[in-house]
């Protein structure tokens, strides 16, 4: 076997030493071409081994197995499972965290600190800063470091290092039900009713090492019978980064936006409802002042429905079909965004709701009220006033949220688009799932559609049920 120098091979990998594979790594390759090494194929572009003996045919898992197993009966070589999860060092040279509670003695080494006397509290220091003698700021208080030994009373040393954050953060989320215990870190029960966390929301900097401790952990207390899951989170939802006119926000460029200003100009609901509407949760969104208006003429066709609704003008009449199919698939649509975070598009869907209400000069009392609990979690303050007005003496978040009626969320009329020679020139409304023949013969009585056809024959027409006609003339 030819031994080549490179400078593009790690010492750490392989002890400097490795075996080039043109034909299967980027970099063996370029030096390959580089110096006309020869380049063979072994594994083929569907993943099965090539020129390789006895093991052409077998496809890369199998081919992987069946040649770690020659290696073993042959005595060349084992198979071994080399884990990217290595050991997590938990502890820290500094003041701030939990003290690991352990005691060095000299006569019985590292000694636990007894139950009893657990958690070890940190001392009330000023100068915890570190410095340059590579001392740990715990140690240089004596009347702490220096403490008994469990076993024998000997004067002992208690250990300096403090544990990580990662590991403190990693099981926080079982400590929030149960912060009124003081004998216990979290309460069965307590645990048993509130966890695993439904839904865990973050920084995509959690979305890594944070999750993976926190797993850990979970993995670790399941294994030992302390809680019933092995998953802390059932969901994890990252939050997308909110920007200023197209830039990331920062003091240097002077363009971070201070709620406290649109808030006394706009409203704090206004505020919070144009944040949400900006963009999906997980992607975030460009913070553009002129963009925020748009929320607040939404609100204030809300209240000036609500106050028609009071002065009991023109409520209560019959509201024409299309605007209950409306309302209902607003109910729907803004409740299944929710649930998947899209809250965006549930407020879409509650402004297109309030035009079509408009349209019809309709404020009937119960779709209204609908409208106003479904807004209530956008906009809280805005929402209980309009509940208020409404006649209500509890609030509204104790109301139960609005239900669909599934045959009402389906329109009876569907609009159908026109195609000639498939560009689209018209549309027509046709009872949903009407058959070819009744379409056809809806776009050639449309006015619109005939000017395009005229003097031409029809040859062929293409139907896709509830969506398209595609007329091919000559």
């Amino acid at each position: 076997i030819p031994v080549w120098i490179s400078d593009y091979v790690l010492m750490e990998y392989g002890t400097g030493a490795i075996m080039a594979v043109p034909a299967h790594d980027e970099r063996d390759l370029e030096f390959a071409r580089r110096y006309g090494l020869q380049v063979t194929t072994v594994v083929d572009a569907n993943g099965v081994l090539v020129d390789s003996g006895s093991f052409s045919g077998l496809a890369g898992a199998d081919g992987k197995s069946a040649i770690v197993r020659w290696l073993e009966t042959s005595g060349a070589g084992k198979g071994v499972i080399q884990y990217r999860l290595h050991d997590w060092c938990i502890s820290r040279q500094r003041y701030w965290g939990p003290p690991i509670p352990i005691i060095y003695c000299d006569e019985h080494g590292a000694v636990p600190v007894p139950e009893e006397d657990l958690p070890v509290i940190l001392p009330p220091i000023e100068d915890f800063r570190p410095d340059d003698s590579g001392i740990s700021p715990l140690a240089r208080h004596e009347e702490w470091y220096y403490t008994p030994c469990p076993v024998c009373g000997k004067t002992s040393r208690r250990e300096t290092d403090v544990s990580d954050t990662f590991l403190d953060s990693a099981w926080y989320y079982l400590r929030y039900p149960s912060t009124e215990f003081t004998d216990r870190p979290f309460d069965a029960e307590r645990t048993r009713r509130w966890c695993p966390v439904a839904t865990y929301i973050g920084g995509n900097e959690h979305a890594v090492l944070h999750l993976l401790y926190s797993r850990f952990i979970a993995m670790v207390l399941h294994e030992l019978g302390h809680v019933e899951f092995d998953e802390p989170f059932r969901r994890f939802r990252a939050h997308g980064l909110i920007v200023k006119d197209g830039a990331k926000m920062s003091k240097s460029r002077g363009n971070v936006v201070v709620p406290d200003a649109y808030i006394t100009r706009w409203g704090a609901d206004t505020f919070r409802m144009y944040l949400m509407f900006l963009g999906p949760f997980q992607e975030g969104g460009d913070f553009r002042d002129e963009g925020i208006s748009g929320p607040r003429r939404f609100l204030d066709k809300v209240w000036s429905m609500v106050s028609a609704c009071v002065r009991d003008d023109k409520c209560g009449g019959e509201v024409r079909h299309a605007a209950v199919v409306k309302w209902h698939q607003t109910i729907k649509r803004a409740t299944e965004s929710i649930e998947a975070l899209r809250y965006n598009s549930a407020i879409a869907a509650m402004m297109e709701l309030v035009n079509v209400l408009r349209e019809d000069n309709c404020c009937d009392r119960q779709v209204v009220q609908d409208l106003v609990i479904m807004l209530a979690p956008f906009a809280p303050h805005f929402s209980e006033e309009c509940w208020e007005r409404l006649g209500h003496t509890t609030t509204i978040f104790g109301e139960l949220w609005p239900e669909w009626d599934e045959e009402l969320v389906v329109e009876s009329q569907v609009q159908v688009a026109v195609q000639v020679n498939g560009k689209t020139r018209s549309t027509v409304n046709v009872p949903r799932d009407s058959g070819e023949a009744h379409v056809v013969a809806a776009a050639l009585a449309d006015e619109t559609t005939r000017r395009f056809l005229a003097g031409k024959d029809v040859r062929k027409q293409i139907y896709v049920p509830n969506r398209l006609l595609n007329l091919v003339v000559g």
